[in-house]
């Protein structure tokens, strides 16, 4: 099947994944040949007729974008030039959602690889090339609102979104750079960060038909991948890699060592120059694929020539991205400010005492992020302590083991780190009133500190013991893994003695 047949082909909202991964495979065959010869004229030609018919679209119809939408590359290529490209999306409130992150994915074994040869602290998220070149299937991290508090925002490429008309829609609103729907724009809806149509079709499982969930960008697993050194990536001149972006993805069932969900992604190739999200790693996935993998039993000597001799040996491809200025800077959203409660060094500060913060106790919203504070109690022992304030011991716990308000970054420990942030945030989803704290979070530009500044998180009279009680095992707890809890930074939430 073309690219032209198949975008004119629609699918009910109930198709599984499988059937449109048929028609994506199929379709990779046909872009390479129509993003080629696309590109020996103006990669931009021919948007005024398409953009003539822009406006709303059938969810149900969908378009494999292989248009150039940088003069670098198609879609598929994730080609990005400036920060503002990544558009910033709060996650849905009230109920469970998940998406994929294939950043780190690629050869067969878990990195980065210690200098010692023990195993990595990560796990394995193979990337393998289809037999045609054309696509990858990848294992990704699949980040869930059950897990992490959908407090934290994910990232989508403007120029990597699959979806022709939505990308479309999204660069109608947003700009060809993101620049119209910056983290600085003003709220909309308590549920979505920005306006992007593209933000509010992957809440809503909008971005491709039959997907399960799609493949985005999140800073939350950076600190897992860092070696220490800058920049913390590795350039490569030339070869394929996997193009994930806002591609189709399934739920596997599968977990890791540290308890996160796994994902399936199929991904398209692009063959050009790339960088890695992590340093002192080889271009070539395939050099760090075990000996094992090539050909059992095999001496390392000979498992290069075994593992050729092997039919169909799976060949192993990075899943990545491009900037092609001069510099190749690191991914690191938003181009300026900052965002509540992301991982890094874009994440807003915390709470501090001397700072006049725009709405503040006795502001109108501040009841209604009081009443959220004082009510959310957690239900569900699978998640958190039954009986516990969520928000409260979310609050005392989560940014600062993304690394919010820290000095110097802690040991990498994803498994520690993940039954943290199970233990204190779990449950935070279904909180009553979340809305109206990401609210005053994102006017206020803070990370975990609505409580704070709203004056309600006194011990007693807003923190009951019990919960109490929860936050001093999670402050003891952030310390015994090398973070320093807010308590220590900033004085607030600290906890207290078993009742």
């Amino acid at each position: 099947m073309n690219i032209a047949s198949w975008a004119g082909r629609s699918f009910s909202t109930g198709t599984r994944l499988l059937i449109p991964s048929v028609f994506f495979l199929a379709s990779l065959c046909a872009h390479h040949g129509l993003a080629h010869a696309q590109s020996t004229g103006n990669p931009f030609a021919g948007r005024t007729a398409e953009d003539a018919a822009r406006g709303s679209i059938d969810a149900a119809t969908f378009r494999f974008n292989d248009r150039y939408t940088t003069p670098f590359g198609p879609a598929y290529a994730d080609i990005w030039l400036v920060q503002s490209d990544f558009l910033a999306c709060k996650p849905p409130v009230g109920r469970s959602f998940s998406y994929a992150l294939c950043y780190f994915s690629g050869p067969a074994v878990g990195t980065p690889v210690p200098a010692d040869g023990t195993a990595s602290v990560n796990p394995p998220l193979p990337c393998i090339l289809s037999p045609d070149g054309k696509s990858a299937n990848c294992t990704c991290y699949e980040i869930s609102t059950e897990q992490y508090p959908p407090v934290i925002p994910y990232f989508v490429s403007i120029n990597a979104i699959l979806n022709l008309d939505l990308y479309l829609r999204t660069i109608a609103a947003c700009g060809h750079d993101g620049e119209l729907c910056s983290p600085q724009a003003p709220i909309r809806n308590g549920t979505w960060w920005n306006p992007a149509p593209v933000c509010r079709a992957a809440n809503t499982n909008n971005v491709i038909p039959g997907a399960e969930l799609i493949s985005v960008f999140s800073t939350l697993k950076n600190a897992d991948y860092d070696t220490g050194t800058t920049p913390n990536s590795t350039t490569c001149a030339a070869g394929k890699y996997a193009g994930c972006m806002t591609a189709p993805c399934r739920h596997t069932g599968r977990q890791d060592e540290a308890g996160n969900d796994l994902a399936e992604c199929t991904c398209p190739v692009y063959d050009g120059p790339f960088e890695l999200g992590q340093a002192g790693v080889p271009c070539d996935a395939d050099e760090l694929t075990p000996p094992t993998a090539a050909a059992p039993n095999a001496a390392p000597a000979d498992a290069a020539a075994s593992r050729k001799a092997l039919p169909r040996a799976p060949v192993y491809v990075w899943s990545a991205a491009h900037n092609p200025r001069k510099n190749h800077e690191p991914i690191d959203p938003p181009a300026t400010g900052c965002l509540p409660d992301v991982a890094g060094d874009k994440g807003c500060p915390l709470y501090s005492p001397v700072t006049q913060y725009p709405v503040a106790k006795g502001h109108p919203l501040c009841r209604s992020v009081c009443e959220a504070y004082r009510t959310g109690i957690s239900q569900s022992a699978s998640k958190s302590p039954t009986g516990v304030q969520v928000g409260y011991s979310c609050d005392a716990t989560l940014c600062t083991t993304v690394g919010i308000g820290q000095t110097a970054p802690p040991p990498v420990n994803p498994l520690g780190k993940a039954n943290l942030l199970r233990q204190a945030c779990g449950g935070l989803a279904e909180l009553s009133g979340l809305q109206a704290i990401l609210a005053l979070e994102k006017i206020d530009q803070c990370s975990c500190c609505a409580s704070q500044v709203c004056g309600c998180d006194n011990a007693g009279s807003d923190i009951d013991a019990a919960t109490q009680a929860e936050i001093a095992k999670l402050n003891a707890e952030q310390e015994r893994l090398e973070i320093t809890p807010q308590c220590q930074i900033n004085g607030t939430l600290c906890g207290a003695g078993t009742p």
